[in-house]
């Protein structure tokens, strides 16, 4: 990760992390195609942004190369109760890739030691399914027929 530091994503991010969502959204797919998903994407930026749940990895310039954006559900629990984070989306930006960036993203997710979940599109090129399941992910039921991924405390050392 030369040149790179992992940071926790602010509100001031969200701009830079659509630019480079957009730019990655064919290989996860990301589906842009109206101004109200667009629009939509957006406020998930800025939620997981503020959660201070999501990371980013900077260059040495400081420009965003990478992202994390997960936030903890709040349907259905109670303060303290079956905590969990949900990570929405990562990407590396191709010319940073297989510097470990993505691996140091999700790491920083995997250190507050609460269940990580995530689905997956059956059309993402990215390869992050098995990134993430060489990161101690575990494929749970799927019947929409997205990847549905798991990690669990102590199933996995980084």
């Amino acid at each position: 990760m030369a040149g790179t530091a992992c940071r926790q994503a602010a509100l001031g991010d969200a701009a830079e992390i659509h630019k480079l969502l957009l730019a990655l959204a064919p290989e996860i797919p990301v589906q842009v195609d109206t101004l109200e998903r667009e629009e939509a994407l957006y406020a998930l930026i800025r939620n997981c942004a503020r959660s201070g749940e999501s990371w980013v990895a900077e260059d040495e310039v400081g420009r965003i190369v990478g992202f994390a954006l997960a936030e903890r559900p709040e349907r259905g629990r109670h303060y303290a109760e079956h905590e969990m984070v949900e990570l929405h989306y990562a990407g590396v930006a191709p010319e940073h890739r297989g510097h470990g960036i993505f691996t140091e993203l999700i790491g920083k997710l995997l250190t507050r030691m609460v269940p990580v979940a995530t689905a997956l599109s059956p059309q993402n090129r990215s390869g992050a399914v098995d990134r993430l399941e060489r990161l101690g992910f575990r494929r749970i039921g799927s019947p929409g027929g997205e990847h549905r991924l798991r990690w669990e405390s102590g199933a996995a050392d980084l």
